[in-house]
């Protein structure tokens, strides 16, 4: 929603400056696109944040324990009392 309200306040700012009397194709090119930049800026911050992410989430993925043995719980021989290590 915040997005919208920031888009919608920037097409109102080119109107104001498209409708000036003394602007010109230059300058309204120009102001466009600084706002073009503003945005890409904030979507190629908010990809590396998303890759980052997804790094992490794989990270985390080689932790998971999967269902490989008959036991919920996968521990070295030997670790609980009375039994013997291999």
């Amino acid at each position: 929603m915040i997005d919208q309200l920031k888009f919608i306040e920037d097409l109102k700012q080119i109107k104001i400056y498209a409708t000036h009397p003394k602007s010109h194709n230059k300058g309204i090119v120009d102001f466009i696109d600084g706002k073009i930049a503003i945005y890409q800026k904030e979507v190629d911050e908010f990809e590396k944040w998303a890759e980052e992410e997804a790094q992490k989430d794989s990270i985390l993925e080689g932790t998971d324990i999967h269902d490989s043995s008959d036991s919920p719980f996968l521990a070295h021989p030997g670790v609980f009392p009375g039994e013997k290590s291999e």
